[in-house]
């Protein structure tokens, strides 16, 4: 919490003495006139979480929100998009990679996180809302939210000072969706919803955005929520052609399937059968076969301590200060290798807690895709289909333009460094999914976009080779302050 309040302490200060510089875009140049039919794209906005804002490797910085999808479909169409630049290496914690470690075989990937937070808001005085209106850790509710002003969401017990970076100032409009509702737009971008998922899978099933603060968003909460804010869109803006994504299965994304088999790979060369971990109010025994077909996941966040394996080790409760060791917890004891220090419930999501976020996922796609069903200005982007698809043809990879992607951490390509945000080319392929749902809704003609031509934005060491025993190493605090 000490953290998030000095990042906001940051950001209001940078308000203060920030004005509106000259933010010209070296990166991205804008696009010929092209023919969009009958979609107008005068006024272009997006609403969403940290996917929609351009947040990558675990912070929010302007060389990334460049290629944020909504971004890259503004340029191509040449629609003016305002976003809430952060300067480089951004807020949040940026991870990079530092170097290969030459003495492991093959290379250990090490990274290093810039917990600085000397980025600064830099498009702050533009008098009006930003068209990117992206807020990393949003969930459904807080896109409806007008009771809690985004100044009291930044002190309140989630502790977000995105929503006053992005909102910044009440008299725009007291929610993201109020906000974006001012500027009247002729297209609106929607994807919501990731968040109300995610945050229960990857703290391994211990938190989550239900009533209780433990589990996903209810089902039924979600499926009013969803419809009501369809419902306004459609009554408050007749007029705008709106596009919305679903939400990707968390089984596709490198933050779940990354350290499993690698750990499964060293049980195997040991001749051991399986690690102990932690469940909510039992101890049980992951197999190697159940690391390797993922009916128990290890977070990515589980890497460094896992370097730990069968050696005494409480690191987890130091890094996460514990003020005293969990009943029966005995770091004396073998690390995973015993019943008495098993690997701790927050880096795992077991095969129980699997089953309830698939259903989540499933529940709440079956929602958006019934709110948007049957209405002339409403598209759907099936991300989840894209994701699944991509993932399940991950041995031969999946090939856009000259280029091949998998959903693999570091070398696939698709994601960034903190393994659940899209890397730049991944937002590239976002964009020319929400093209293709464009066009096959309203007959136009938009051209995709070229991934070849956008830089990954992984600054990766050309020879990086990473096989099933090459765990990444992440600094201290790497994740402290990752948000989706």
């Amino acid at each position: 919490m000490k953290k998030y309040i000095v990042l906001l302490a940051l950001i209001v200060s940078v308000f203060q003495f920030v004005g509106c510089e000259d933010r010209t875009d070296l990166s991205l140049p804008s696009a010929p006139a092209i023919s969009t039919g009958n979609v107008d794209f005068t006024t272009f906005a997006s609403l969403g979480n940290s996917i929609t804002a351009g947040y990558q490797s675990s912070a929010l910085y302007q060389s990334a929100q460049d290629y944020s999808y909504g971004n890259q479909l503004a340029k191509l169409v040449n629609a003016t998009y305002e976003i809430p630049y952060v300067s480089d290496p951004g807020l949040g914690g940026k991870i990079s990679l530092l170097k290969l470690d030459a003495s492991t075989n093959p290379p250990t990937p090490i990274l290093v996180v810039d917990m600085t937070n000397s980025g600064q808001p830099t498009n702050t005085a533009l008098t009006r809302p930003y068209n990117n209106l992206g807020i990393p850790g949003a969930i459904l509710y807080d896109l409806l939210d007008t009771v809690s002003t985004f100044a009291s969401k930044a002190a309140a017990p989630r502790n977000n000072p995105f929503f006053q970076l992005v909102l910044r100032n009440p008299a725009l409009g007291a929610s993201s969706y109020t906000q974006a509702r001012s500027l009247k737009p002729t297209v609106l971008t929607l994807w919501i919803g990731n968040n109300d998922v995610l945050g229960y899978a990857t703290t391994g099933g211990t938190s989550g955005t239900d009533a209780t603060g433990k589990l996903p968003t209810d089902a039924s909460v979600f499926d009013f929520l969803y419809k009501s804010l369809i419902n306004k869109i459609a009554t408050e803006l007749p007029n705008t052609k709106v596009v919305v994504a679903n939400i990707p299965n968390v089984s596709a994304i490198p933050f779940f399937t990354t350290v499993g088999p690698s750990v499964a790979a060293k049980l195997s060369a040991a001749g051991l059968p399986g690690v102990y971990y932690q469940k909510a109010s039992s101890v049980s025994v992951a197999l190697v076969s159940d690391l390797n077909t993922f009916k128990v996941m290890l977070t990515l966040k589980s890497s460094n301590y896992l370097a730990y394996l069968g050696k005494p080790s409480g690191l987890f409760y130091r890094d996460n200060k514990y003020p005293a060791l969990p009943a029966g917890i005995d770091t004396t004891k073998a690390f995973g290798a015993d019943p008495a220090n098993p690997i701790p419930n927050a880096l795992v999501l077991d095969a129980d807690e699997q089953v309830l976020v698939n259903n989540a996922v499933t529940n709440f796609n079956n929602s958006i895709a019934a709110a948007v069903a049957g209405k002339a200005n409403f598209a759907l982007v099936n991300i989840n289909s894209v994701f699944s698809s991509i993932r399940a043809n991950d041995l031969k990879g999946t090939v856009y333009g000259t280029l091949t992607f998998r959903t693999s951490f570091l070398t696939g390509g698709l994601f960034s460094l903190d393994g659940v945000h899209p890397s730049n080319q991944g937002h590239t392929i976002i964009a020319n999914e929400f093209i293709k749902a464009i066009n096959a809704k309203w007959g136009t003609n938009i051209p995709q976009l070229n991934v070849n031509s956008v830089p990954t934005g992984l600054n990766l060491a050309k020879s990086i080779q990473v096989d099933k025993f090459g765990l990444p190493q992440f600094p201290k605090g790497a994740f402290d302050n990752l948000l989706f």
